[in-house]
């Protein structure tokens, strides 16, 4: 993860929401992806972007060539809670039930790191909050 300074390009950004309000930030995009699911005949779009409030927004664009789903997070640190805004619902979870939630996710329930990799998203997500 990129961290902004002074000379980072923030600029006004507007992503169209298709289950709640467009969201609207200042900020920098950090990181982009895209990839294709042949079986599904779509193509995905993943950015992140870093806002001037220290808040990650999440925004995934699903085609299929035809139609467009947009969906966009906004996400933050607030103590122990993680705050994910989708446009519909502003949801506040604990940061070590998220971090459980993810690592049963990604199946790391059983691995012998887990708890590493718990302690570090843990870590990443306030480091990345100041």
């Amino acid at each position: 993860m990129t961290l902004l300074s002074e000379s980072d390009d923030m600029r006004m950004v507007m992503l169209p929401n298709d289950v709640g309000a467009d969201i609207e930030f200042t900020g920098v995009l950090c990181s982009e992806n895209m990839y294709r699911d042949p079986e599904a005949g779509t193509v995905t779009k993943q950015r992140l972007y870093l806002t001037d409030t220290k808040e990650q927004v999440y925004s995934v664009v699903i085609s299929d060539g035809i139609n467009n789903d947009h969906r966009v997070y906004k996400m933050r640190v607030e103590n122990d809670q993680c705050r994910i805004d989708n446009g519909l619902f502003d949801v506040a979870l604990d940061m070590h039930l998220l971090a459980s939630v993810v690592r049963g996710l990604c199946g790391l329930n059983k691995a012998p790191y887990a708890e590493d990799f718990l302690s570090t998203m843990v870590d990443t997500l306030y480091a990345a909050n100041g």
